[in-house]
């Protein structure tokens, strides 16, 4: 009996010590996560991206009690769910609309009243991320669609920039004449890429304001304007222009070779990859992509590419919203900029040293938009089942699986239930 007490008496003992040392690692562990901030990996789009550590390294040399511990995330929505997800968040305009309505993303209308995030903002920027009358998040950059072209070959043969449909089907048949790929393009590995030619054909051929109609309004996919421009850009893809009709079936990182090594002249490209640059043999130019009108002008789309927002379910919530003051530091600016990727606020960028491409595309978007000649990225401000067909489905239409009619009936039915479900955006302060 002696034995048996004596061994009851140490196994409470034991319990009682590992009980009250687990609870002071609780403790230990709860206080510790209490000063650790969850947030992106700031290699996350690579040197893109490179402003997230700026951003990062600033407020913790302000805030030293504060850990930033850089996480990476392979599916958002199912960390969202099960809890896990990082503090601060990365997210589209899209995606954090849908989020918030599921209850993940914190509004943050009080913390743009305390830091005055929008005191230089661009306001439709800001709109891009309002929601249910709330502001959801802080927009990340702005980007937009642009050409990029072998300069060298082109002075080499006295080739000029088109601007319109007319001269980039003339200039394409003379390139290809010169045994040289008109545009380098593949998707076997993005299918949602080719939603960039579809927002280049529609603002050039609607304008500003008819886009706007197009993606909230009451302007039709089934317009003439649009059927007629979608049909110009399958027989150009047919004619065998854009990768010799093989874009769907080699890689963007193989369409991007034939650019690089000379074999193709111009290529369709954003504002994203001047952060990456080009190592070639020639002198790279850009311009506004051309018109898809046989005599328009070109428009330059441009839209919200991501935006930062703060997880509903942190327990750091205000921790987030300060960080988040520091996006507005000139140094995270310049490092925005350097890389072509602007956050969008009234900034002043004279006297940086500025790689000449990043320089050039900038004052481009920048004139664009002062002459009345910026428009709106499809996969930015275009209803979201309209948006999913696009990225997805673009294809069936210049490999002749469905007509372009029946396809632009396809997308009106799906903006007009989007209609219904209140999820077009609201484009008239734009």
């Amino acid at each position: 009996m002696k034995f048996n007490k004596k061994f009851k008496l140490i196994a409470l003992s034991t319990t009682l010590v590992t009980s009250l040392m687990l609870g002071a690692c609780s403790n230990k562990a709860s206080k510790e996560e209490a000063n650790v901030l969850k947030v992106p990996d700031a290699d996350i789009w690579g040197e893109e991206s490179s402003a997230l550590r700026v951003m990062y390294d600033l407020y913790q040399k302000d805030n030293p009690d504060i850990k930033i511990k850089e996480v990476s995330v392979q599916d958002m929505g199912t960390a969202l769910a099960a809890g896990e997800a990082p503090d601060l968040l990365l997210q589209g305009p899209f995606e954090a609309a849908e989020a918030y309505k599921q209850g993940y993303i914190e509004p943050m209308d009080a913390y743009y009243e305390k830091y005055k995030y929008d005191e230089k903002m661009f306001q439709w920027s800001k709109n891009a991320y309002e929601f249910d009358n709330k502001i959801i998040g802080i927009p990340w950059n702005y980007e937009g669609l642009m050409l990029v072209y072998n300069k060298t070959l082109f002075e080499e043969n006295g080739w000029e920039v088109p601007t319109n449909y007319n001269e980039v089907v003339s200039l394409s048949k003379e390139i290809e004449s010169k045994g040289t790929i008109p545009f380098a393009w593949g998707t076997s590995d993005c299918e949602g890429c080719d939603n960039w030619w579809i927002s280049s054909i529609v603002n050039s051929v609607l304008g500003p304001e008819g886009t706007k109609q197009l993606y909230s309004g009451d302007k039709k996919w089934t317009d003439p304007e649009v059927v007629e421009a979608i049909q110009r850009y399958s027989d150009f893809w047919n004619d065998g222009y854009v990768t010799e009709k093989k874009s769907h079936a080699i890689s963007t990182e193989d369409a991007s070779k034939l650019f690089i090594t000379g074999k193709s002249a111009m290529k369709i490209d954003g504002t994203w990859s001047l952060a990456a640059g080009l190592e070639t043999d020639f002198e790279v130019g850009y311009a506004p992509f051309p018109s898809w009108s046989p005599d328009g002008e070109p428009v330059i789309p441009l839209g919200v590419g991501a935006g930062l927002t703060i997880n509903a379910k942190s327990k750091h919530k205000d921790e987030v919203a300060e960080l988040l003051s520091y996006f507005f530091h000139e140094d995270v600016v310049v490092a925005m900029a350097k890389n072509g990727i602007p956050e969008p606020i009234e900034a002043d960028y004279s006297g940086l040293d500025f790689e000449t491409n990043v320089e050039t595309a900038l004052n481009m978007i920048n004139e664009a938009a002062a002459n009345g000649k910026s428009g709106y990225l499809s996969f930015s401000y275009a209803s979201p089942s309209v948006v999913e067909v696009l990225e997805s489905e673009f294809a069936g239409v210049y490999l002749k699986k469905t007509t372009v009619e029946k396809w632009l009936e396809k997308l009106q039915k799906l903006k007009e239930k989007d209609a219904k479900d209140g999820s077009l955006y609201k484009l008239e302060n734009y």
